[in-house]
This record gives C-alpha cells, sequence and structure tokens, in this order.
C-alpha cells in the first residue's frame, strides 16, 4: 500500500487545481455576497461536466454502468430539486447579479463530493483488481453529483425568472 505522499505525487495536477478552486469557492460562500450570475454557475458546471465525462469514459459499451449513471441522476436531480436552499437569495438581472446569503454547505457539498470521487479514483490506481468492482459506485457518484446539480439549477433557474409559486421555491 502506497502512503500518503506517494498518492499526491501521482495524482494529476488537474486534481489538485479542482481541488483548489472547489475549496476557494466554498469558503467564499461561507460569508453573504453579490456575484455575477455567471460565477455562481461555475460549481455546478464543474460538476456536471465531470460526471458527464465520467459517464463517456467508463461507460463506453457497458449499457449497465449507462443505466447506473441515469438512475443516480435522476435520483441526485431529485435530491438537487427538493434540497435546493434559495431563501435569502435576490437578483439584479439588469446587471445580472445575484445576492446570497453565507452558508457552510457549499464548501462540506463540495469537498464531500471530491473526496468520494477522488478516493474512488485512488483507489482503483492502487488496487487494479478491484477497479470493476469500484467502477459502478464511481459512475453512480458522478450521476447523482450531475443530477443534484441539474436540479438545483432548474430550481435556480425558475426562481431567477420568476416562474412557478414563489412561496414553494422559498420554502426550500
Amino acid at each position: 500500500m502506497p502512503n500518503p505522499s506517494t498518492i499526491l505525487q501521482n495524482t494529476p495536477w488537474w486534481v489538485l487545481a479542482l481541488l483548489v478552486l472547489l475549496v476557494v469557492l466554498g469558503v467564499q460562500a461561507l460569508r453573504a455576497r453579490t456575484i455575477a450570475v455567471w460565477r455562481l454557475l461555475a460549481v455546478p458546471a464543474v460538476f456536471i461536466v465531470w460526471g458527464l465525462i465520467t459517464l463517456s469514459t467508463r461507460s463506453l459499451g457497458s449499457p449497465i454502468l449507462l443505466l447506473d449513471w441515469l438512475g443516480a441522476c435522476a435520483t441526485g436531480l431529485a435530491i438537487g430539486w427538493r434540497t435546493a436552499r434559495l431563501d435569502g437569495v435576490t437578483f439584479d438581472r439588469s446587471r445580472g447579479l445575484v445576492d446570497v446569503p453565507g452558508s457552510a454547505f457549499p464548501l462540506v457539498r463540495n469537498v464531500t463530493i471530491f473526496a468520494v470521487k477522488y478516493g474512488l479514483g485512488a483507489a482503483m490506481a492502487i488496487v487494479p483488481a478491484h477497479r470493476s468492482g469500484l467502477i459502478p459506485c464511481d459512475v453512480a457518484v458522478s450521476g447523482l453529483a450531475a443530477g443534484y446539480f441539474v436540479g438545483w439549477l432548474v430550481r435556480f433557474g425558475l426562481k431567477f425568472r420568476g416562474i412557478g409559486a414563489r412561496e414553494s421555491l422559498s420554502t426550500q
């Protein structure tokens, strides 16, 4: 079993850069702030793209893994839709800005998803014999994360556009 420094040394640079980005954005989310709408969409975009990349690279030629990803994505979408916390979120649509309250949830959520994905990737690299058993887990985590952020984005988009019952959006 390799030691932690060996694992870190063999980690691709982009993985560490992604971790830094997620932590920086999560720390910024700890305090109330006004940001451009596109900046608020950066983290969902990262996890949706990462989920789609995992889907395309892991499930190629495997209908079972495709179904695994789609099922987890649907579950994540329901969770994201149901748990989207948009209380206190206000918009300046003319300037493309959004006021968001501070919360530790984005930091914890982002680092947790990253840690699970990193752990699965490291485990597959360290013990290749377990790869076939870990790939479905990796695909499911990717689908769950992508779906969660799609569900969150739909709720956010509806609130941004002022569509739907405002009371039901603000109760979450």
